[in-house]
């Protein structure tokens, strides 16, 4: 599954600001601005953007890794979830198909996500 504009998805927790680049100041608007939320080239864009994600997942029941903190699992009786997050991409499966389809409506309804297929093993 790949998060479509991932980085934009952060919420800052410092404050940022920024001025527009030479060539494009706005005459009307030549101010310098607040950034609320995460822009791509902005050091703090990673950290920003699975921060939100941890928090999401936390509140929907997974567990972080203790090791691994990209690694997040869910534990459901004798089901188990698991999913990996390498910067927007996220690499997960379940020992139960319904679990799978749950995680891609919830994380489709929050981000905008697209599939990319089915993780084959050689």
């Amino acid at each position: 599954m790949d998060v479509k504009s991932a980085f934009l998805n952060g919420f800052l927790q410092e404050e940022v600001f920024v001025e527009q680049p030479k060539g494009f100041v706005d005459a009307h608007h030549p101010n310098v601005y607040r950034l609320k939320k995460a822009l791509y080239g902005l050091k703090q864009a990673p950290r920003a953007w699975y921060e939100r994600l941890t928090q999401f997942l936390v509140d929907n029941n997974y567990t972080r890794g203790s090791v691994d903190k990209t690694l997040f699992i869910k534990r459901d009786n004798d089901e188990l979830f698991i999913a990996q997050i390498y910067v927007d991409d996220i690499v997960f499966g379940s020992t139960n198909n319904t679990k799978v389809q749950q995680f891609v409506d919830v994380m489709s309804l929050e981000f905008e996500m697209s599939l990319v297929g089915e993780l084959v093993t050689s």
